[in-house]
């Protein structure tokens, strides 16, 4: 009886496992090319409202308003609004004095960039100005000086949900930085350009995000309580039909966290978050998938159900073992090992990476390991988790 019950269990693990692998490689071979866009682009016609959520970000709001400021787009057609958010420093005076019109606010609930997105943004869509839609970056971003025409560009061409692509500003910070930098290339490459490639729904990252007015009309920002609203936010949108574009030429900057402790809170943040996505939407995507035909609806289902790169990856060289110590066809464990280790460095390959990503994945069984250790504890975890503002400098 055992023996059957420990027989499933490792055929249900190699499938599960097995198909991760198929999924993340289907992926990476799918967006190892860039599909073409229509040549050209419309003069800029949308009048946009920047949206920049901040808490204590005096030592980085000032230079992100300053890049906005100055995006080849025509000042007439677009504001930069920060909203000084429960803040106990001088953020609403510094972005005050770079150029943004700033929003203070001390209403209730406090605690999260949802709260201060949903409170901002209703503000918004109610001023005299009307805008056409609304563009919302860190308090750190440095967007490229074409990031907003070519949101306004996905915009015009029908689409009203766009994610451009968030890169990395500091990957020589330290070791760590180095790595979260191969992850988010890995994540641009899988979660984004291949999407957009099979014209599925981008991950909404929080960074450079566009929406046209309708949207946010229709569909009022939603997870505002989330650890992770953005994610939630898009997921939402998937269920109601819409499609989220990427916009590979939007490129803009942000900080990554330079060392483990830091961005210990922060990855217990986002993997509770993906954790409760799973409870709240896995039922509302299957019935989707399956009554609608929804392929994007689909996607989004095996994104929330197949195992996490950082989780193959520990798991396959486990069942490598395994078979070895039990000699139970030993190459099949073998083949899942190889392919999982070998993932990440096919990937950067693809992508065309400097030669310091390739150093940074020196110490990537460490990240995983330290990923996988996070997810564990967060499963394990009963005490509800504290939503933890990335740090900047």
């Amino acid at each position: 009886m055992i023996g059957a019950v420990m027989q499933k269990l490792k055929l249900w693990l190699q499938v599960w496992v097995g198909a991760g692998l198929l999924y993340h490689y289907g992926l990476l071979l799918v967006g190892s090319f860039k599909t073409r866009t229509a040549e050209g682009m419309l003069p800029p016609q949308l009048r946009l409202a920047i949206v920049i959520p901040a808490h204590n970000e005096q030592t980085v709001i000032g230079r992100t308003v300053k890049h906005l400021l100055a995006q080849r787009y025509p000042p007439a057609l677009f504001d930069v609004h920060v909203v000084a958010d429960h803040c106990e420093d001088d953020t609403a005076n510094v972005a005050r004095r770079a150029g943004a019109e700033v929003h203070v606010r001390h209403d209730e609930p406090r605690g999260r960039k949802g709260f201060a997105l949903s409170w901002v943004l209703q503000r918004l869509l109610a001023d005299a100005r009307h805008y056409d839609a609304f563009a919302i970056f860190d308090a750190d971003s440095l967007p490229a000086p074409d990031c907003l025409a070519e949101l306004q560009r996905k915009l015009t061409q029908g689409v009203r949900c766009v994610q451009g692509r968030h890169v990395i500003a500091n990957p020589s910070a330290s070791l760590f930085a180095a790595v979260a930098d191969v992850d988010m290339r890995l994540n641009n490459r899988i979660r984004n350009q291949a999407k957009a490639n099979l014209h599925l729904s981008a991950r909404l990252m929080g960074d450079a995000m566009c929406f046209h007015r309708t949207v946010l009309t229709d569909y009022p920002w939603m997870g505002a309580e989330s650890l992770t609203e953005d994610r939630d936010y898009g997921i939402y949108l998937v269920t109601q039909g819409e499609r989220i574009a990427f916009a590979a030429d939007a490129v803009s900057q942000g900080q990554s966290t330079t060392n483990w402790r830091n961005a210990t809170p922060q990855r217990m943040r986002w993997y509770g978050g993906a954790f409760a996505l799973q409870k709240r939407y896995l039922v509302p995507l299957a019935v989707r998938s399956v009554g609608k035909l929804d392929v994007d609806a689909f996607d989004k289902l095996l994104e929330l159900t197949l195992p996490p790169f950082s989780t193959i990856a520990v798991l396959a060289p486990l069942m490598a073992t395994f078979r070895m110590l039990t000699q139970d066809r030993p190459v099949i464990g073998g083949a899942f090992w190889g392919a999982s280790w070998l993932f990440p460095l096919v990937g950067l390959m693809v992508e065309r990476a400097p030669s310091s990503a390739y150093r940074a994945l020196l110490i990537g069984p460490v990240y995983i390991l330290w990923r996988f250790w996070i997810g564990l504890r967060v499963r394990l975890r009963r005490a509800p988790i504290d939503w933890v503002r990335t740090q900047h400098r």
